[in-house]
């Protein structure tokens, strides 16, 4: 990864960090308390995730700057299929009600920590290998993914209090990067669902694209969109698109409120989120 690339990304993951914690700062105990678009969690347990996600970032980023890969003492790599959520939830609630009042300040200090940490990486270190429970990916991937965790959770936070909130429109190019690992780690196989079937995304703004994802028996392929039928076509924007994928909205909830236009048999449309279920 060149340079440029290295420093624009970081900063991109300081500008999400700062919005965030302006966001809550504005909070009451009301707005602390709210429900959030993650299930079950109000805002203050996803910024508790977010906040306890700073320190583990930094630590295994400090390890694979150093050359480990491999599973901290008493983690190891998920098999295909694992879902690892359950216990992410708790953990977050947990601390939530751990940190108390002093959760924004927590929030604050991790990442400013992490960021000091940023800061010292070299243009050697981004393509050397660093744990990820799904498996080693190169740093600068495992970099980029916090920036997917800040941007698409503090959206999860936005949203609670304000339902027209979108993601903002500098992270869209790295959260379009990150979506293939992301669909592939979400698939669903062995669900006996007729298959071929084609999804098309027709997107005009503010990143224009044409993106088919055809799923084929237990398995499935991204790619730009030709000449053959689709059997589901959604008309959407960038960030509409990207939530989708992401699962933190169906295609059914999407048409109803206007995020979305959908083309093709309703119960077409509605199982491409059976498929992709997230985490």
């Amino acid at each position: 990864m060149a340079t440029s690339q290295m420093t624009d990304l970081i900063h991109l993951i300081k500008s999400e960090a700062s919005r965030l914690r302006d966001f809550m700062a504005g909070l009451d105990e009301s707005g602390w308390n709210t429900r959030s678009a993650c299930d079950g969690w109000r805002l203050r347990d996803v910024a508790a995730h977010l906040t306890t996600a700073a320190d583990t970032w930094a630590g295994t980023i400090t390890r694979g700057v150093a050359g480990d890969a491999d599973p901290p003492t008493g983690q190891s790599f998920l098999t295909p299929g694992d879902r690892g959520s359950e216990a992410t939830a708790q953990r977050a609630v947990d601390l939530s009600l751990q940190l108390g009042d002093s959760l924004l300040d927590e929030f604050t200090a991790g990442y400013d920590r992490l960021f000091v940490l940023l800061d010292t990486l070299k243009a050697e270190d981004w393509d050397k290998p660093c744990f990820h429970r799904r498996g080693p990916m190169p740093m600068h991937d495992y970099v980029a993914l916090r920036l997917q965790e800040l941007a698409l959770h503090g959206w999860d936070m936005r949203s609670g209090l304000d339902e027209s909130a979108e993601l903002y429109e500098d992270t869209l190019p790295t959260l379009l990067g990150l979506l293939p690992r992301w669909l592939r780690n979400a698939f669903t196989p062995g669900l006996g669902l007729p298959t071929p079937m084609r999804f098309r995304f027709e997107i005009p703004g503010p990143l224009p694209m044409r993106q088919d994802i055809l799923v084929n028996h237990d398995d499935f392929v991204m790619e730009d969109s030709g000449d053959s039928r689709a059997d589901v076509t959604v008309h959407c924007d960038t960030g509409s698109y990207i939530l989708l994928i992401y699962g933190r909205f169906n295609l059914d909830w999407a048409s109803v409120t206007g995020k979305a236009r959908i083309e093709g048999r309703r119960e077409q449309a509605t199982i491409f989120t059976t498929w992709f279920r997230g985490f």
